[in-house]
């Protein structure tokens, strides 16, 4: 929900719709905005310190030629006392008269459904506890979870680069994860749900054979198929297959060979098949 407008914005697709004030479904006049987005924060913020200049820095705010750099020249003059932004303002900036620095929602970035998140939000944590007391005063990091016990963030709120890898390195190992394996992610798209779930099993069918048949000698580990965590787009359901392999001449042509078999099957007429090789699950 974009407050300025009062229109609620897809940031995958670009669909936008005007909220009234009357629900569409039942038509109840008692509509509530609920959520943590920056424009709520600064709300928050300013009922809390009602004499504070605050800066908002989101992709509303800075989307005019120049406004991220002219915004952050302005809180670095000293012309606000407070902002609030996304992963933006976390990252090679350096504000000499900061001392506080909070981070929301860490366990969104921590529970991602994705092997990266781990390492994620020990980058974004530790940027972040680094930008506060780079001036000679002393700096604090508030960091809001509901794990407060989790290594990850333990050893981000300390900088503690060579444990985190350590950690990370042999989860991943154990996982079976990149560095140790190559990531194939195999993504499909329709208008109907139940045929794009139905084309993602055949073409794990696909694959199995064709590994059997053609390269059984090379370690390959097909999941799924299972639903994205963001399932529909556009309009298009979506879902996936992730391959576990070593990037290597007989997998490319494993995966060639059952794309252009499923585009030749008329069972896929209505589902677009297509495969990340630098897959990012």
């Amino acid at each position: 929900y974009h407050k300025a407008n009062g229109a609620v914005i897809c940031h995958y697709c670009g669909y936008s719709h005007t909220l009234g004030n009357i629900c569409p479904s039942c038509g109840s006049r008692f509509l509530m905005m609920k959520g943590t987005g920056t424009q709520r924060i600064e709300d928050e913020i300013s009922e809390l310190f009602p004499t504070a200049r605050i800066l908002r820095m989101d992709a509303d705010t800075t989307a005019a030629k120049n406004a991220f750099e002219s915004k952050f020249k302005a809180f670095a003059a000293g012309e606000y006392d407070i902002i609030v932004g996304t992963q933006m303002i976390a990252k090679g900036l350096d504000f000499p008269n900061v001392t506080l620095v909070g981070v929301l929602r860490t366990d969104n970035s921590l529970y991602a459904g994705d092997f990266r998140a781990y390492e994620r939000t020990f980058s974004l944590i530790t940027q972040v506890v680094g930008r506060g007391g780079r001036g000679g005063k002393r700096g604090r990091a508030l960091i809001q979870t509901f794990t407060p016990e989790h290594y990850v963030l333990n050893l981000a709120a300390n900088q503690n680069y060579p444990d985190f890898y350590a950690e990370e390195i042999e989860l991943r190992q154990a996982m079976l994860y990149p560095p140790f394996c190559d990531i194939v992610v195999i993504g499909l798209t329709s208008l109907i749900d139940e045929e794009c779930s139905r084309a993602a099993l055949r073409i794990r069918d696909m694959l199995e054979k064709r590994h059997t048949e053609d390269c059984p000698d090379i370690p390959l580990r097909i999941l799924g198929p299972a639903r994205n965590v963001i399932g529909k787009v556009n309009g298009r359901y979506r879902w996936r297959l992730i391959l576990k392999c070593r990037n290597s001449a007989p997998l490319r042509r494993l995966v060639e060979q059952t794309l252009k078999e499923a585009g030749a099957d008329k069972s896929f007429r209505n589902t677009a098949v297509f495969a990340d090789m630098n897959g990012d699950p």
